[in-house]
């Protein structure tokens, strides 16, 4: 039902949004003529103005050794609007973030809005036979969430992205039934321990990140960049900052800022704009890091509002990751990339090993 409801939200605004935009165009382009000047290039405007429908999933069984624990499993549906008319009702929020020095203010900017339709994490401890689980091990804990996110990219130089994501945790966030009706349906024994999860609280947080491209471009559209990154998180649910890079190789580069995966970790956007990329088929090689200070994380700090399971957090946390993306023109792209993720509390033993697949393509 909660999906249903979005898709239907969704197909009542985007035409609105759609002939907000095509008005705009329609408008610049007569006026210009009207003057006897050639048109401006859509120094904005995405290939076919049609928006982008991308999946993630995350989950520790894509990896060599198949770990069920800790982050064992995230996932997220994701709506990319095309790019926003300058002049339309959509794009006021980007002058409020401009107005508190949050966004700048570049000659051509490509804005866009990130809708997350819906959202799912899963936290787990290490032993999912115990129906009583170690208090030394992170507790069990779901979060079910959705939410905006308005990203500016300026020429292929910079993006700046600003996040807000609304949800619950606890029970409400169905981790028992999605966790263990996913193990009866492979034949596996299920978790036995959800009984002692985080208990019900809304949860809330808010994310500010700039991206930067350093990029040596060859010829026929291959290129090598390095794209250092900082941000920082704020909420019930996550306080940290955060500072990493990216280092890509391939073709089409600019078409994207790398892959997106599932806060916490490296940051991404599911920002796509073919045409800056200069080539129908793109791909490239990347592998990057991001370090976090972490002053809250409520899946392992325990609930904010109440008494629940809880471990002494390692206030420092480093992600490092490698992986691969394609893309044929705006009809569909596609990445994996493996990740490890070094120890989040304690008495944690080892690091933690996922992967992620990302998969999008082009819807209206």
């Amino acid at each position: 039902m909660i999906r249903a409801l979005c898709f239907a939200v969704l197909l009542c605004a985007l035409p609105g949004l759609r002939a907000e935009q095509a008005a705009g165009i329609e408008s610049s382009d007569a006026s210009a003529a009207g003057k006897g000047i050639a048109p401006a290039p859509l120094q904005t405007q995405s290939a076919g103005g049609r928006g982008q429908l991308t999946s993630v999933e995350e989950n520790d069984v894509f990896t060599p050794i198949g770990q069920d624990q800790h982050y064992t499993q995230g996932a997220k549906i994701l709506y990319l609007s095309p790019s926003l008319d300058p002049n339309s009702c959509w794009a006021r929020p980007f002058d409020w973030l401009h107005s508190i020095f949050l966004f700048g203010r570049p000659e051509f900017p490509d804005n866009r809005i990130e809708w997350t339709v819906l959202g799912q994490s899963l936290f787990t401890p290490k032993d999912l036979k115990r129906s009583d689980p170690s208090t030394r091990d992170r507790p069990y804990a779901g979060w079910l969430y959705t939410g905006v996110n308005f990203i500016q990219d300026d020429d292929s130089r910079e993006l700046t992205s600003f996040e807000l994501l609304g949800g619950v945790v606890g029970s409400y966030a169905l981790g028992r039934q999605t966790q263990n009706d996913f193990h009866v349906f492979e034949g596996s024994s299920k978790a036995k321990g959800w009984g002692h999860q985080l208990r019900n609280e809304p949860a809330l947080v808010a994310s500010w990140e700039r991206k930067w491209r350093l990029i040596h471009e060859f010829g026929n559209h291959f290129g090598v960049e390095f794209i250092p990154d900082a941000g920082i998180s704020v909420g019930n649910v996550f306080d940290y900052a955060e500072a990493g890079g990216l280092f890509r190789w391939g073709r089409g580069l600019k078409a994207n800022w790398g892959p997106d995966f599932i806060r916490p970790g490296y940051s991404g956007t599911s920002y796509f704009s073919p045409e800056r990329g200069g080539t129908d088929f793109g791909f490239n090689l990347y592998t990057g890091f991001q370090g976090r200070a972490i002053a809250r994380n409520i899946f392992l700090d325990g609930n904010t509002f109440a008494n629940s399971r809880s471990v002494s957090k390692v206030p420092v946390v480093g992600d490092a990751f490698v992986g691969a993306q394609l893309y044929y023109k705006d009809w569909v792209r596609l990445g994996f990339s493996l990740l490890v993720r070094s120890p989040e509390f304690y008495h944690q033993q080892g690091v933690d090993l996922f992967g992620s697949f990302n998969f999008g393509f082009t819807v209206f």
